[in-house]
């Protein structure tokens, strides 16, 4: 009997895993090897909102990115804040002028190519010093002041998620891109063209906005933009700042959490994530190398997709679509599609 019992537990476990690969992201009932590219934006920080939005522009990228293979882009919002949200003074009054409606009418025109995106809100580019004090001020107090952050997640953040909480182009919601830019208290971090917050802020931030976009919808899945190992992992004397329990505990928020990390890699980082096995930096959750150049020092030979694929990272998205790495990214989805299909291959419901 103790045996059976056992095995039954074992098949169970064995089970659960193969239902749900670390090495994987859950896009639509399908574990999917991200296989894609940032966009970033077509007209930075004015892609949604106030403004025309070059349709026939994205809808062009999603064409060509399908037709090489890829299954998803990255695509920034409010950014830096000048254009959405909507301010009342120094809270945040909604979402802004059609910013829902641009963004569905994207979505749509990506998920019709069977590429899927993940949505970052912010950037550290919402403290650029050339934003002038009133944008800075009015977003550091999203930042840093409780009450005029819960206007930004009640009034702006949670009508943006429950309106297109159903729609099936959405993999994940990002917080941040690159938060420690911002941050005047970690290594390396509150780069001198910024205001800064404390790494404290933007942790609470983090949580408060995971938790709101969890409740409205528990399948939502969350993850924010790392700048490098430095601040994503606490291997090799670092530090993992978006851990579950280090985000809970700088909000208080138990759903505030993140589902996978993203993590990014460039050539000023002599540490490189693609050089040791991915067991090495103690991640309890699936990581995709959201940002990084194909051919970069320290990341192997070609493909560095594959090489990203063979240690068991969950995706690879080079940077960035519109930059001098657009044919190496291209050349680097067409191989992996090529390759290992059935990994990335998206089926629509």
């Amino acid at each position: 009997m103790k045996n059976f019992v056992f095995l039954m537990i074992l098949m169970a476990l064995i089970a659960c895993h193969s239902e749900n690969p670390s090495g994987r992201i859950d896009y639509n009932g399908r574990h999917v090897f991200l296989n894609g590219a940032n966009i970033a934006w077509i007209d930075f920080a004015k892609d949604i909102g106030p403004g025309e939005t070059d349709f026939d522009g994205f809808k062009n990228i999603f064409s060509e990115a399908n037709s090489l293979g890829a299954n998803c882009m990255r695509l920034w919002l409010h950014t830096d804040g000048t254009n959405t949200p909507e301010f009342d003074s120094s809270v945040v009054k909604g979402p802004g002028i059609d910013a829902i409606a641009d963004l569905s009418h994207i979505l749509d025109l990506a998920y019709s190519e069977n590429i899927g995106l993940i949505l970052c809100l912010w950037s550290f580019d919402m403290l650029r010093k050339k934003n002038g004090p009133l944008v800075n001020n009015r977003n550091k107090g999203i930042l840093t002041v409780d009450s005029i952050m819960d206007t930004y997640i009640g009034n702006a953040l949670i009508p943006m998620v429950d309106s297109l909480k159903d729609h099936p182009g959405i993999i994940a919601w990002e917080v941040f891109n690159e938060p420690e830019g911002m941050c005047h208290d970690i290594k390396w971090g509150g780069w001198e063209f910024n205001d800064h917050v404390s790494i404290k802020n933007v942790q609470r931030f983090i949580n408060k906005c995971a938790a709101a976009i969890h409740k409205t919808k528990p399948e939502l899945k969350v993850t924010n933009g790392t700048w490098s190992l430095i601040s994503a992992t606490d291997a090799d004397s670092f530090h993992n700042y978006y851990t579950d329990e280090r985000l809970i505990e700088a909000g208080g928020e138990q759903l505030g959490i993140l589902d996978f990390y993203t993590l990014h890699h460039y050539d000023w980082m002599s540490v490189s994530p693609f050089e040791k096995p991915i067991g090495h930096w103690g991640w309890d959750k699936p990581v995709v190398l959201a940002e990084f150049f194909p051919g970069c020092k320290n990341c192997g030979g070609f493909s560095n997709y594959e090489n990203l694929y063979q240690k068991g990272y969950a995706g690879a998205m080079g940077w960035d679509w519109h930059s001098g790495s657009t044919a190496k990214i291209k050349e680097e989805i067409a191989y992996l599609y090529n390759n290992y299909a059935s990994d990335i291959q998206i089926k629509k419901k």
